[in-house]
């Protein structure tokens, strides 16, 4: 209650001692103002004085000020407020409202009943501008893009229109193909271009084809339920893995193991390679080192764990400074030897080039060691690559590697030979696929970098629907952390991803199988390699939301393995090649070492951007057997290769942000003609240079049964 007695005494505590006059004047504001509690008034005061009057004694005169100041102005804008929230709906809330109003203004199409509920909050929501307008941008968007509803979000600023200056023949180049591969009928049965795409020689084509042909060859027509798409979640990142729970200890063991999988892969290579050179010269012994010292037989004598010729190799050593590896005496690195001997470890980088520069690719300009195939040891030496006679070698950091050369003091070894390939475990031929299938496979970005249209990504969609393919292969990310323009999104990324993928199946319908791989840089993906799959509160039975990596079974024995990293380039960055440049391709260098590492990302340390989990990797990043189709999307140049019998491909960015533009790519998998091929073919482990795939019978290529073209958008 407010009295005389209780304002002077609160005025006393503060050690003022006003007079009647001023009292007076402080009861008098407290009743025009209904303020009941003195110690509010007087707080009200101090901290009017100190922030307006520096510090000033309470007189008449600024007390009107302060009335005038702090309670006059705030009765008035409620009252504004008020008479705002008590008009009709249909009244539009005026722009000159007092500029100290507070309000959000919000960049979208709204209805009638959202406008109304915003203005009454004193919302303003603009009439978007024609010349922004989505419609003018894909004027042949399908009926459930039309509108700009499904990929314009709310925002917090304006979003305005793509920057890139569009070259005058730009259309044009909608549909133009820039990569080939696969057998030329194979490719002429479908039709690769957009509709409305001037095409007339390819039809003709077709038309002659349908007549040359046998009927099982034609263009297919689609069938209800399209075609089965599996997938095994257990091997694979899903929503029970933990991740980021590995501790230093961990990771340390786990790269350990992994060196002694790989090292016993490359040494039962290396076991078969020199059986096989001792078959043809029939030399005893080829290189005087290794696994045997009499015959081609004690190989197997050790491989099988005989004690008596093992103890006899084993006694001129210590236990501490050699080990067995499938028939290979292996050295630790550190052993010090002036004659050949061979070591397995772990490839790492010492340090980067002089003056903080970035990483030569040369030998001659980088400093290598290797980490002894025992980590728990901490033994390491550093390697010279002088003196390497292996051609076209290539070293990256993380590479798992058998060495042979010699090391007079233990500290630094001199390289000779680099063994780093293993057996592969070649892909099977599809022969379950009963028709053709085709798939479409398009990578992020789907939008401009400044702006949020996703007119590329409409294109696409618009292409799906007008010929839809069987399998549509999208891999993210679709929102990206890396993005300015998603700060000023004022919606749940949740729900502005909801929207993306309710369009997406929205255009593509029922008949097409929607395959969407997570990445790490998405706001709605976990921030972690391998990668959990995306998660959406709807339900799609053609909808498969995948991690990153994963291998998925397409119709019945097609595999195609999809990872979202761009693995291929950052091999190509941060390995060291031999003067010459390890040979001159690098794509197929860096696809072999995915395949011989057995994983798909065996790059170790990460760049800084790439949130590797070692032991997530382990579990759910390997790749035991070259999969019929590899998918890597990379910012370097578009590229369709066989490597290994496995079809590799970049199919570039939708949105290439670039004037080049972007790119995606389309398959047609036939069913392979098996006439030559038998069951037990399928499960042969073949090696790229040893006679076994020459006592088989002749597979099928690939190129007899998969045809791709990569498209501009």
């Amino acid at each position: 209650m407010v009295s005389i007695e209780t304002i002077r005494e609160q005025f006393d505590e503060l050690g003022i001692e006003p007079s009647d006059e001023i009292i007076n004047k402080c009861i008098e504001i407290c009743i025009n103002n209904d303020i009941d509690d003195p110690v509010e008034f007087v707080e009200q005061w101090m901290a009017y004085s100190v922030s307006k009057l520096g510090g000033a004694e309470p007189t008449v005169a600024f007390l009107n000020e302060m009335e005038a100041h702090e309670y006059t102005s705030k009765s008035s804008r409620k009252a504004k407020v008020s008479s705002l929230a008590a008009a009709p709906l249909g009244i539009v809330a005026s722009p000159r409202l007092d500029t100290k109003v507070s309000k959000i203004t919000t960049y979208r199409n709204v209805d009638s009943t959202e406008q109304d509920v915003l203005e009454m909050y004193g919302c303003i929501t603009p009439k978007t501008k024609k010349s922004t307008s989505y419609l003018q941008h894909n004027k042949n968007t399908p009926e459930c893009i039309r509108g700009g509803s499904a990929f314009t979000t709310v925002t917090y600023s304006p979003l305005s229109t793509s920057s890139k200056k569009v070259a005058p023949d730009a259309s044009s180049k909608a549909g133009q193909v820039v990569y080939t591969y696969g057998n030329a009928q194979l490719l002429k049965q479908i039709n690769w271009l957009p509709s409305g795409a001037s095409d007339d020689a390819g039809a003709k084509t077709e038309s002659e084809e349908h007549k040359k042909e046998p009927a099982g060859n034609v263009r297919h027509h689609r069938t209800l339920g399209g075609v089965n798409v599996s997938f095994k979640a257990e091997k694979f990142a899903n929503d029970g893995s933990k991740y980021m729970f590995d501790s230093s200890y961990d990771r340390v063991m786990i790269l350990s193991d992994r060196i002694y999988e790989t090292g016993n892969a490359i040494c039962r290579r290396l076991i078969e390679e020199t059986d096989v050179k001792r078959e043809n010269t029939g030399d005893a012994d080829s290189n005087g080192i290794g696994a045997s010292s009499n015959s081609s037989s004690t190989a197997k004598t050790i491989e099988e764990g005989e004690e008596e010729n093992v103890q006899v190799q084993v006694d001129h050593e210590d236990d501490t400074t050699s080990s067995w590896f499938d028939g290979v005496k292996v050295c630790h690195v550190d052993y010090p030897s002036s004659e050949p001997i061979r070591i397995l470890g772990r490839i790492v980088a010492d340090e980067p080039a002089a003056g903080g520069e970035a990483p030569s690719r040369n030998a001659s300009n980088r400093l290598l060691s290797i980490v002894d195939f025992d980590e728990n040891t901490l033994r390491w030496t550093r390697l010279d690559l002088s003196k390497i006679v292996t051609p076209g070698w290539s070293l990256f950091p993380g590479q798992t590697v058998l060495l042979e050369g010699i090391n007079p003091r233990g500290t630094l070894f001199t390289v000779q030979r680099i063994y780093h390939e293993r057996i592969l475990t070649l892909p099977r031929t599809p022969i379950g696929l009963e028709r053709p299938i085709t798939m479409v496979i398009a990578s992020a970005p789907f939008t401009d970098r400044d702006d949020l249209l996703y007119e590329k990504l409409s294109a696409l969609l618009q292409y799906c629907t007008s010929d839809p393919p069987d399998v549509l292969l999208l891999t993210g990310p679709f929102a990206a952390a890396s993005c300015s323009l998603y700060a000023d999104v004022a919606e749940p990324f949740e729900e502005y991803f909801e929207k993306i993928i309710a369009t997406i199946m929205g255009a593509v319908g029922g008949q097409t199988e929607v395959c969407i791989v997570a990445n790490h840089d998405d706001l709605v993906g976990s921030f972690v390699y391998p990668t959990l799959p995306y998660k959406v509160a709807s339900f799609y039975k053609n909808l498969h939301l995948l991690p990153d990596p994963c291998v998925i079974n397409v119709g019945e024995g097609l595999e195609v393995g999809v990872t979202t990293v761009d693995i291929i380039k950052q091999l190509n960055d941060a390995e060291c090649t031999a003067a010459g440049g390890g040979g001159s391709d690098k794509i197929k260098r860096a696809y072999n070492h995915l395949f011989h590492q057995a994983t798909f990302y065996p790059l170790n340390p990460p760049p800084e951007d790439v949130p590797l989990d070692v032991d997530m990797l382990n579990e759910y990043g390997r790749l035991n057997r070259v999969p019929n189709v590899m998918v890597c999307p990379s910012a370097l140049n578009r590229y369709v290769r066989e490597i290994n019998r496995c079809v590799c491909i970049n199919p570039g960015f939708v949105d290439g942000h670039t004037t080049d533009g972007g790119s995606y790519a389309r398959l047609i998998i036939h069913p392979p003609d098996t006439s030559t091929t038998t069951s037990e073919q399928q499960d042969n482990k073949v090696a790229t240079t040893t006679s076994s795939q020459h006592q088989l019978l002749p597979l099928p290529p690939p190129t007899s049964y998969i045809g791709c073209q990569i498209i501009k958008t």
